[in-house]
């Protein structure tokens, strides 16, 4: 009897100890965290370009960095506006497989009507159509935006060609930067700092910058900038001799000398782009005939020739004086694919393979008033800035 009633009062006992138990709590476990990154581009592939470029980039670092420097390096965007300022654009996105070129034609709307100087990452730098001295930064994820504060130093306005200005990404400060450069009786500068909500820009101030005096022509047209690597800005002046260049990181000007010396302001013969990361300069030699030439040091204004090309007489502009060469609009950023437009009233967009060597007309419809804005993709430690 005794044994039996200790058995049944350490079964109680054992009741009793379970009943009092505290379940533990499972912790949440990131499956994509363990697995190799081969495997999530494999994933990531399947999933629409939109989607990962809108989306899916922006969950975490891990994510921005696979998708931004893997997935999408060979891709190429641009939007396509009308120069009359309307609100309804086209996104652009042009993708490179093994058959070819992929294209994708988005239709946006800005809610907002203006002409696009720059696209950094997510975010346009627009001027406002009515209000010439008014600048205003749009989040096309989020689709909001909000109007800069005024520039201390007024240039005569910022829709025309009187000025340059750009949005550029500071990786090192995590910080986006505006940059609004005029002619005075040197380089004129001012840089507005955005650190990461826009809603905030109405308290912020524009800094000044002593430019550089240039010697040699000067011309008081400005085009819009192209921008490498969201860092550095090259701006046309229509110098026979140099460009105007700026690292926005260092806020820091130079003079960046062409690489040859037939080239005239009244006789273009050149255009810029963006390629691979680099500064690259397009030579008409001849009427078919194209030189292309790559700023490999910036701090030296060393430039390589690369190769020469050959494309139809087609596309050539016989409407523009001097202005024979097709525009170049962008390029995929594996460097083997440039997208040119031809001009004139029969417009339309072509690649020109510079592995086998061969010009295709791409199935976009593209209208004789529509500009092209490239965008600048940055490795960005901040993922967006909140409206």
């Amino acid at each position: 009897m005794k044994q039996n009633s200790v058995k049944a009062g350490m079964k109680r006992k054992r009741k009793g100890s379970v009943g009092r138990q505290v379940p533990r709590k499972r912790g949440k476990v990131d499956c994509f965290a363990s697995l190799h990154d081969d495997i999530v581009l494999d994933i990531f592939q399947k999933l629409p370009a939109d989607i990962l470029r809108y989306k899916t980039r922006f969950v975490c670092k891990r994510w921005f960095s696979l998708i931004t420097d893997r997935v999408l390096r060979d891709h190429a965007s641009f939007l396509l506006e009308n120069t009359g300022g309307s609100s309804a654009v086209r996104l652009m996105d042009i993708s490179e497989h093994h058959q070819g070129l992929a294209l994708k034609d988005q239709s946006l709307e800005l809610q907002y009507t203006g002409r696009t100087k720059s696209w950094c990452n997510e975010f346009l730098l627009i001027t406002d159509l009515n209000k010439q001295g008014s600048l205003y930064v749009y989040d096309i994820i989020s689709q909001k935006g909000l109007f800069l504060p005024p520039c201390s130093t007024s240039c005569g306005g910022h829709y025309g060609c009187k000025c340059g200005v750009g949005l550029s990404y500071d990786k090192f400060k995590g910080v986006y930067k505006v940059v609004h450069v005029f002619w005075g009786p040197q380089i004129q500068c001012e840089l507005l700092t955005l650190k990461g909500d826009i809603a905030s820009c109405s308290s912020l101030a524009w800094k000044k910058i002593g430019g550089p005096y240039y010697t040699g022509q000067r011309q008081y047209y400005w085009d819009d900038p192209v921008s490498v690597q969201g860092r550095y800005f090259h701006w046309d002046v229509h110098c026979n001799k140099y460009l105007v260049s700026m690292d926005t990181v260092k806020e820091r000007f130079r003079q960046t000398r062409l690489p040859v010396s037939d080239v005239f302001p009244m006789n273009k013969r050149y255009f810029l782009v963006e390629m691979g990361g680099f500064l690259s300069l397009l030579h008409n030699v001849t009427l078919d005939k194209i030189n292309i030439w790559m700023l490999k040091d910036y701090q030296r204004s060393k430039w390589e020739n690369m190769q020469s090309i050959s494309i139809s007489s087609y596309l050539c502009s016989s409407i523009y004086p001097g202005f024979v060469l097709p525009f170049p609009v962008t390029c995929v950023r594996s460097k083997r694919y440039i997208i040119f437009r031809k001009p004139g009233p029969e417009s339309g967009l072509y690649s020109y393979d510079l592995k086998d060597k061969v010009m295709r007309r791409l199935d976009i419809d593209i209208k004789p008033g529509e500009r092209c804005v490239v965008r600048t993709i940055v490795a960005a430690s901040s993922f967006e800035i909140k409206a």
